[in-house]
């Protein structure tokens, strides 16, 4: 039984990402989605952050319309878990992401 509470669709799109180390220093990675979701993402990437943590996350989805610019999601959450959906390896975030197109205005993402 499937427990989301919002649709996830498959997207492959690169990804930016930073979390606060357990040091204190701000770790900064890439990696590629695998699906996404208003509400969330999975995030094939190595390494990734732990369970738990805050994590701030960049997602560059190409331009529906064809157009050269892309859709610039960025959001901040909290990871919910790490480890492995089918044969991919990485990590899912609760992310509550807010767009930034090419008129430069940002908008929740519902």
């Amino acid at each position: 039984m499937d427990l989301r509470r919002a649709k996830r669709y498959p997207q492959s799109a690169p990804v930016s990402f930073w979390w606060e180390r357990a040091d204190g220093i701000l770790q900064e990675c890439q990696g590629t989605t695998l699906d996404i979701s208003s509400q969330g993402v999975f995030v094939v990437a190595t390494p990734s952050p732990p369970a738990g943590v805050p994590v701030e996350v960049e997602v560059y989805l190409p331009s529906a319309s064809g157009a050269p610019k892309s859709v610039l999601l960025h959001g901040e959450g909290r990871v919910v878990r790490v480890g492995r959906k089918g044969r991919e390896s990485g990590f899912a975030a609760e992310v509550l992401f807010q767009t930034e197109g090419s008129s430069g205005t940002g908008g929740v993402i519902h």
